[in-house]
């Protein structure tokens, strides 16, 4: 049970492949999960619901790749997904050579997926995630250059969306991302700063007139809360009262309970001693919500170094590295 009450189960879902890293992260329309791998190019599906289901391997895109950095859905499109690769070296934290795939899966996995390249995208920093606002307009997250960049996937055109100095990494020894995670909803975009640890939104609106730019910002940046330091993964209830993100370093899951009059939040810490939490995804089963956690187990890079507690070493214990776990919550606090 998390700490505030408001979880009453917490559940060993799967075990994904040993020493691995995974971040992106969706929920499919068949009830299962698509994740993808950043130490590898590689794309998984498992069903959540199912702890002995072995999770399937659907794409190595090691032609043009060494890893993806993110995915998610595509507006209007069923159980079709955006993926993001690049040429990554976690030692050294160089990202390159960002590509945006297009993935159509079929319904029962029983045939391949249908893998289309849409785009290199040249003269950025390092495109930390992908999100889709509109079935031809995609943002992508820049947490070296301090923005969010706009792309049409028709055209392959880069744009400009916003930049902000709540977007830069902190200052100091080991502070190599700032801009992270990014949520939209109708009112807002809402994103986080790992070094920083900030959860910040801005006032945005959508554009009808013109499909090539999607949205607009309509005022200034506001920071929610500046009190989660090296956060990662960003889920929102419907209301946007409550926002789970987690502390990959300390292994634990944050709860920023958001004041609706005044934008601002008051965060407690609701779960503790996962292994290395990486991402989040909250979704709505039969109206209750349900918040899925993906733990990248005891993995170090030098620059990331873990608490040495591991609750769930006992239970995951696949071999003696690294194990990768997604667990699964249920929240019993519904929307207002």
């Amino acid at each position: 049970m998390l700490e505030d009450g408001s979880v009453q189960d917490v559940v060993l879902v799967t075990q994904l492949p040993s020493d691995s890293w995974f971040e992106g992260f969706a929920l499919r329309p068949n009830g299962k999960i698509l994740t993808s791998r950043l130490d590898e190019p590689e794309l998984y599906t498992f069903n959540a619901e199912d702890p002995e289901a072995t999770p399937q391997l659907l794409h190595n895109f090691e032609e043009h790749a060494n890893g993806l950095i993110n995915l998610c859905p595509l507006p209007g499109a069923h159980d079709e997904y955006l993926v993001l690769s690049a040429i990554v070296d976690l030692v050294n934290i160089t990202f390159e050579e960002f590509i945006v795939w297009r993935v159509a899966l079929s319904p029962d996995d029983s045939s391949p997926p249908k893998v289309t390249k849409i785009t290199d995208i040249k003269d950025t920093g390092f495109c930390i995630g992908i999100i889709a606002i509109s079935d031809r307009v995609v943002l992508l997250p820049d947490s070296f250059r301090n923005c969010i960049w706009r792309l049409d996937i028709q055209t392959g055109k880069v744009s400009l969306l916003v930049a902000d100095d709540t977007m830069k990494a902190a200052e100091g020894e080991g502070n190599f991302f700032g801009l992270n995670r990014v949520r939209i909803t109708d009112e807002f975009l809402w994103f986080t700063n790992t070094s920083a640890g900030m959860l910040c939104r801005i006032p945005m609106e959508r554009v009808q007139d013109d499909s090539s730019v999607g949205i607009r910002t309509t005022g200034p940046v506001q920071i929610v809360t500046d009190d989660i330091p090296h956060c990662d993964g960003l889920a929102l209830s419907r209301d946007q009262t409550s926002v789970y993100t987690c502390s990959y370093m300390d292994g634990h899951i944050w709860k920023v309970s958001v004041d609706p009059s005044t934008g601002k939040g008051t965060t407690s810490v609701v779960m503790r001693n996962l292994a290395s939490p990486t991402a989040v995804e909250l979704d709505y089963v039969n109206g209750k919500p349900k918040l899925f956690i993906v733990c990248c187990g005891e993995i170090e890079m030098g620059w990331f170094v873990q608490d040495d507690q591991n609750p769930w070493s006992e239970v995951a214990n696949i071999n003696s590295a690294v194990t990768v776990t997604v667990v699964t919550v249920e929240e019993t606090v519904e929307d207002a």
